[in-house]
């Protein structure tokens, strides 16, 4: 995505701070937050460019910011779950923070590789920056969860395929959502939802009624075009 903060220089404690930052709020979705992602980021640290650290992120691009005006007051009883490729996903997350107070359970099971599909060049600079800003921001509303669609993105030659699906242990069960007091389900997709998402909505729905808007892609292009 153009304009990506330039790759930081990590320490331990950068990560760590952003992965507690990011975390913060997600109440009883906690064990579906990953920290998969902050791990890989200082597993391969060494591996990165060496390149100058922004200060912040850049600016909320506009289709993330036309979903969050569309989006109605979180409602307690309702689980809110976002599918979007993962720079997007993140700013959705920090944008959701700041006009709602609603945390987001970032699952991501992706291990982040320099020689991967999923190399973390986009999203690891993010999560630190949005993480020094989530940090001062009150999540004070409950949480979503948020998956990265990018986990289904296209093999590159020659890369490493750390691509990954969602299992049964990366969404709550239908059960655990009962004892969360959840009700329903709304779920925003970037595409059409993949095999794993659609499996996963299909057992929430044995329970509970799920509404889907997917995809997203598309309202977005047909918006900045008008």
């Amino acid at each position: 995505m153009a304009g990506a903060p330039a790759f930081p220089a990590l320490s331990e404690a950068c990560v760590l701070g952003a992965m507690l930052a990011w975390r913060r709020g997600v109440g009883a979705l906690e064990p579906w937050f990953r920290a998969t992602p902050f791990a890989a980021a200082l597993h391969h640290r060494e591996r990165r460019p060496r390149t100058r650290t922004r200060t912040s992120a850049p600016a909320s691009p506009a289709s993330v910011d036309r979903l969050l005006r569309s989006l109605p007051a979180p409602d307690p009883r309702a689980l809110w779950i976002f599918d979007l490729p993962g720079p997007l996903a993140l700013w959705l997350a920090y944008g959701l923070r700041r006009r709602f107070g609603l945390a987001s359970a970032l699952a991501w099971n992706g291990w982040y590789d320099p020689r991967g599909v999923l190399d973390g060049n986009e999203e690891i600079p993010l999560l630190l920056a949005m993480g020094r800003k989530l940090a001062r921001l009150p999540a004070r509303r409950g949480g979503c969860l948020v998956f990265d669609s990018g986990r289904h993105a296209s093999m590159k030659a020659g890369a490493l395929d750390n691509r990954y699906a969602l299992g049964e242990e990366d969404a709550p069960s239908v059960e655990y959502l009962g004892e969360m007091g959840i009700r329903r389900v709304r779920a925003w997709t970037w595409d059409a939802p993949g095999d794993d998402l659609s499996a996963y909505l299909g057992y929430l729905r044995t329970r509970l009624p799920v509404t889907v808007t997917a995809p997203i892609s598309v309202t977005s292009r047909v918006a900045s075009r008008g």
